[in-house]
């Protein structure tokens, strides 16, 4: 074998043991409960507890810190800093993977109903006067500004997964939000906010079947709408289409 051809197996194993080692010391992090900001050890204590090299365990802290798990923080009192770990990365990667799936928009809409219905379920059982003021600030604030979200950025639809009280939920709400924006989501115009409206008096009333229902049939009409909308906009010459890009 080859030099080149050694190295590259070299690197190969460095990689899987730093993956390991990435593995291991995320699963102690969860077994201790997942406590944010407290330090797991200094890199010398890490490399005596997993007997690894300190190139291996620096790739593993890359690992780690690429993944919002951890983070190295230097200097006097520092060491591996357990991070919070954040959706938006999660939700990222978990919409890229469908994309490369090649998910229909149909499938997308079939997948966000079913989450969707979940959530309100979920909402309409817990909803308490915070929750209640939550929603109403949120439809609120779209009334005005159909793109202003709430302080936490979040507009309805991620609203009413929060309310659910489920990360899961909210986990899978946000990929559906992330996926799915070309074939459900579009402005909050009129008949969107009517219709979030709508679903919210039916959530505070406590009516989980009203709820889902129209949660439902605001889904389908807008997946309608932007299907209609890329209907029409493939029927156009292209250089219309082309110059209707340009003035925007």
């Amino acid at each position: 074998m080859s030099g080149s051809m050694l190295a590259a197996a070299d690197r190969r194993t460095a990689m899987k043991r730093a993956e390991q080692t990435a593995a291991k010391i995320e699963r102690a992090i969860a077994e201790r409960g997942w406590p944010l900001g407290s330090v797991v050890g200094s890199e010398a204590d890490l490399l005596a507890e997993y007997g690894v090299s300190r190139a291996v365990l620096r790739e593993a802290v890359r690992l780690l810190e690429h993944d919002h798990v951890a983070y190295m923080r230097r200097g006097p009192g520092g060491g591996l800093v357990v991070a919070e770990p954040d959706t938006v990365a999660v939700s990222d990667a978990a919409a890229r993977y469908l994309r490369y799936r090649e998910v229909s928009p149909a499938q997308i809409v079939a997948a966000r109903i079913a989450v969707e219905a979940a959530a309100v379920r979920a909402a309409t059982e817990k909803i308490d006067e915070r929750g209640i003021e939550r929603l109403r600030q949120v439809l609120a604030r779209e009334a005005v500004d159909p793109q202003q979200p709430d302080e936490d950025g979040n507009g309805f639809h991620q609203t009413v997964a929060r309310l659910s009280g489920n990360p899961a939920i909210q986990l899978l709400a946000e990929v559906m939000t992330t996926l799915g924006a070309a074939a459900v989501d579009g402005p909050a115009g009129p008949d969107a906010h009517a219709a979030h409206e709508s679903i919210a008096e039916a959530i505070i009333a406590g009516d989980v079947g009203l709820a889902q229902h129209r949660a439902t049939r605001h889904l389908l009409a807008m997946a309608d709408a932007v299907g209609r909308t890329g209907a029409a906009t493939a029927k156009q010459p292209a250089g219309q289409r082309q110059s209707r890009r340009r003035g925007r």
